[in-house]
């Protein structure tokens, strides 16, 4: 039997990015986070254990906004794939953070050839 808890949840700027980070990368099409350097003009594909780097989550108006920056694979449809990324990510912030008005926003930031 479960019971409901009074209270808050209270969650972090990067746990929310690192849901992103994971969700998006369970994207078809999604090769990973890219990292822009404003400086050189230079987009580089992070590791794994940097994905938090390639996303910025913010407070626009009352609502959480999460930009995410990401290179996707040669060859797919960027307009499903993008479409896929802000359903996954908007799902997996309702599913474990409890949060319901998300804004996501897709950049991407290159495409990746074999």
């Amino acid at each position: 039997m479960t019971q409901a808890v009074t209270g808050t949840l209270k969650v972090s700027n990067d746990c929310i990015a690192d849901l992103a980070g994971y969700a998006a990368l369970e994207c078809y099409g999604v090769v990973g986070m890219a990292m822009s350097d404003a400086e050189n003009g230079v987009t580089r594909l992070l590791p794994f254990n940097r994905l938090r780097n390639g996303i910025g989550v913010a407070m626009e108006d009352g609502r959480i906004v999460v930009d995410i920056h990401v290179v996707l694979e040669h060859g797919v449809n960027m307009s499903s794939v993008s479409a896929n990324l802000v359903s996954s990510v908007k799902f997996i912030l309702k599913q474990i953070a409890e949060l319901d008005d998300v804004e996501v926003r897709v950049h991407i930031e290159g495409i990746r050839t074999r």
